[in-house]
């Protein structure tokens, strides 16, 4: 038995020795210090290296580090049944990539902000393991993909607004003050509990932190991009009429026309210049059979995107804005309280991007508070786009 305050060796408990003949793993130094020896001590010295060989490779390869993905897997519920048969499901899925998802799994291990996340959402370890972002991508693509993003996370994002989004779950950015002199709250938090559409999310919300409006972005490292997944708007029998009521508030300005001129403002803050829509037959819910309401492919087009092959729409790199000049003259009063609340809140994120916001006990404390009220409240399967 093992002793108190010592965890047992090797994978599962057990150590090399304990996968060899008796006496194998004795013999080896043994023998090894020996120029002649019986043909039967020079076959057991083989089969133990071989022995020692394999364990090693399982102790310290892809398989060890697949096999501990599987604790503290919070997101696994139900009956210790149900929760099994996840698991293996889990494992054939790893098997089928073994490499490059223990490479993955390695990388979240080797960043301490990495695993704070990953102690918040385990989920991730297996995102690229389900529908994800576009339904045409290969789950190869969509590990590349996973990858791609939160290294760009760790080395561009400042390391407080790190921790805000992915391990404290919410970031303020700021708060604008609308028409009626009610204020609306910015945020960036981290993709909602077995969410889908990308992996950082930008809101609009009300006062009372109730989301009106979000986009969800991925962003590729290797070749410069930011891919959007998700543009969503208010859900219910009056979604309608609330999106009116923004855009009254907003001096005009319509609320995803907002959430889109964030998306260009992150973009020009990293110098991106490929900007991807998902298209409506790539969505990773459409073929899910949970309704998904918006018509991304209208909307892009109206943003002069372009439809290519895989399921996406290329955005103009520069996002076009009327000038003064080209407003009716007993317009341009609103338009310019319209164009002010939308630079206003272009500079709130072009700020955070910038320096780390306060870690003061009494903020952090302030930002615990605001967890409480979780991401995973959005439905997406009911996203709405006016």
């Amino acid at each position: 038995m093992n002793k108190p305050n010592h965890p047992p060796a090797g994978v599962l408990g057990i150590g090399r020795e304990g996968l060899l003949p008796t006496g194998a793993y004795l013999s080896i130094p043994r023998l090894q210090g020996r120029r002649s020896s019986s043909p039967a001590e020079k076959s057991l010295a083989a089969a133990a290296m071989l022995y020692v060989g394999a364990v090693d490779e399982i102790q310290d390869g892809p398989l060890a580090t697949i096999l501990h993905s599987l604790r503290d897997r919070s997101d696994w519920t139900g009956p210790w049944y149900r929760r099994a048969v996840t698991a293996l499901k889990y494992l054939a899925r790893s098997i089928c990539i073994p490499v490059r998802h223990s490479r993955f799994l390695s990388f979240i291990g080797a960043h301490p902000q990495m695993l704070a996340y990953r102690q918040r959402d385990p989920r991730l370890q297996e995102r690229h393991m389900h529908r994800y972002v576009n339904a045409y991508w290969h789950r190869r693509q969509r590990l590349a993909q996973l990858h791609q993003h939160y290294r760009f996370a760790l080395t561009h994002l400042p390391a407080t607004l790190f921790e805000q989004v992915y391990e404290l779950g919410y970031a303020k950015l700021g708060s604008l003050t609308a028409k009626d002199g009610s204020l609306l709250t910015l945020c960036m938090r981290p993709p909602i509990l077995k969410g889908c559409e990308g992996e950082l999310c930008l809101q609009l919300c009300d006062a009372e932190g109730h989301v009106l409006y979000s986009v969800v972005l991925t962003v590729s490292d290797e070749t410069p991009s930011i891919m959007i997944g998700c543009l969503q708007g208010p859900r219910g029998e009056n979604a309608k009429e609330v999106v009116r009521e923004l855009t009254r508030n907003m001096h005009g300005l319509r609320p995803k026309q907002l959430m889109l001129s964030l998306v260009y403002a992150f973009a020009r803050h990293y110098d991106i210049k490929t900007l991807l829509a998902i298209a409506n037959d790539a969505h990773p819910l459409r073929r899910s059979g949970r309704p998904v309401h918006a018509d991304y492919d209208a909307f892009w087009t109206e943003q002069h995107g372009k439809r290519i092959d895989g399921g996406w729409f290329v955005l103009p790199a520069e996002q076009t804005h009327k000038s003064v000049a080209e407003v009716p003259s007993h317009h341009r009063s609103a338009f310019r309280r319209r164009e002010a609340l939308r630079l206003q809140a272009e500079q709130m994120l072009i700020e955070a991007l910038q320096r780390p916001a306060p870690s003061s006990p009494t903020f952090l404390q302030q930002v615990r508070q605001a967890v409480e009220r979780p991401l995973r409240r959005i439905q997406v399967e009911t996203s709405w786009v006016s």
